[in-house]
C-alpha cells in the first residue's frame, strides 16, 4: 500500500485546469490510500492510443496560442492521396523550409482524416504564419470561401493541394473541436499508419501539475463531470491562476472570489468550419 493523492490538479492555461479525482478511501478525516499496483493496472487499461492521443491533442490545443484553423488536402496530380506516411514526411520538411524562408517559427497541430474514398486530408491549428504568406480567395474559388473570410496559403496549395485557413474566433471551443477529430476509427486502423493519430511541431507547451490533494474534498468532486474505471475527471473554466492553492493550504489573495466552473459542453453554440476539402479542390481545379 502507498500514500497517494486523492486528487491531482493540472493547469492548461491561466484560467483552465483539469481535476482528476482518484477512486479510493473517501473518508474526509483520513488521507487517501490506494493500492499502487491496482492503480498502475487501471492506468494501463486506459492508456490506449485513442485516449492518449485525444488527451494530448487537447493539451496542445489549449496550452498554446493558435491563429488559424487549417484544412489541407493532397492533389492527386501531385501526391498519392492515400499515402499518409509520405504526406507527413513531406509536410514536416515543407514547414521546416518555410520557417527559414519566412524567418518565422511556424507552429502546427494537425489531425489526419480519411475521406469516404480512403484519401487523406488534415485538419488542425497553425500559428506564426506571416500575414504575407496568406491571402484571400478569389475566383474561380467557390463563393463560400471568398465571402466566408477564409484565407489561402498559396505555398501549401502549390506544393500539396487545396487548403483553407479560418481565423480562430473561440480558442477554447476550437481546442475541443480539433480533439474530436481523433476518433476511435482513426486509432484502430491497421498497419504502420496506426501511430499517426496527429502531427505537431516541437516544442509545444503541455499541461503542468499545479497541486496534489490528499484529503477528500466534495468541492473538487463536484467539478469532475466524467467518470472512468479508476478516476473521475473534470475540466474547469474561469478559474483564477491561484485556484489549486486553495487545496494545499497556501494563502489565497483577496482580490477576487474563487469560483471555478466545470466545462460542461464547450461546443454548445459553436459554429465549426464546414468546408468540404475535396469539393473545394474540385471546384478550384475546374
Amino acid at each position: 500500500m502507498a500514500l497517494s493523492p486523492a486528487y491531482t490538479i493540472h493547469q492548461y492555461r491561466e484560467d483552465i485546469y483539469k481535476v482528476v479525482a482518484f477512486k479510493g478511501n473517501r473518508d474526509p478525516d483520513k488521507v487517501f490510500i490506494r493500492d499502487r499496483e491496482d492503480h498502475q493496472r487501471n492506468e494501463t487499461k486506459l492508456d490506449n492510443s485513442f485516449s492518449r492521443a485525444r488527451s494530448m491533442v487537447l493539451q496542445y490545443a489549449l496550452c498554446n496560442p493558435w491563429t488559424y484553423f487549417f484544412t489541407g488536402t493532397l492533389d492527386r496530380q501531385k501526391f498519392d492521396r492515400y499515402d499518409l506516411d509520405t504526406f507527413n514526411s513531406r509536410l514536416t520538411q515543407f514547414i521546416r523550409d518555410k520557417r527559414k524562408i519566412y524567418e518565422s517559427k511556424i507552429q502546427y497541430l494537425l489531425v489526419p482524416e480519411k475521406h469516404k474514398d480512403g484519401a487523406w486530408h488534415i485538419h488542425g491549428l497553425v500559428h506564426n504564419l506571416p500575414d504575407a504568406a496568406v491571402c484571400g480567395f478569389a475566383p474561380p474559388a467557390p463563393k463560400k470561401l471568398i465571402d466566408g473570410g477564409f484565407l489561402n496559403w498559396p505555398d501549401y496549395m502549390h506544393k500539396f493541394g487545396f487548403c483553407s485557413l479560418a481565423p480562430i474566433r473561440d480558442p477554447i471551443a476550437t481546442a475541443y473541436y480539433i480533439s474530436k477529430y481523433v476518433s476511435k476509427d482513426l486509432a484502430q486502423r491497421e498497419g504502420d499508419l496506426g501511430k499517426h493519430l496527429y502531427f505537431h511541431s516541437r516544442p509545444l507547451k503541455k499541461a503542468e501539475k499545479a497541486s496534489d490533494v490528499y484529503l477528500y474534498n466534495p468541492g473538487l468532486d463536484d467539478l469532475c463531470t466524467h467518470e472512468y474505471d479508476f478516476c473521475k475527471v473534470g475540466m474547469v473554466q474561469d478559474a483564477p491562476w491561484y485556484f489549486p492553492y486553495q487545496w494545499d493550504g497556501a494563502e489565497i489573495p483577496d482580490e477576487e472570489p474563487l469560483d471555478p466552473k466545470p466545462i460542461q459542453d464547450p461546443l454548445q453554440g459553436f459554429q465549426p468550419w464546414t468546408v468540404d476539402p475535396f469539393y473545394e479542390q474540385l471546384k478550384i481545379n475546374l
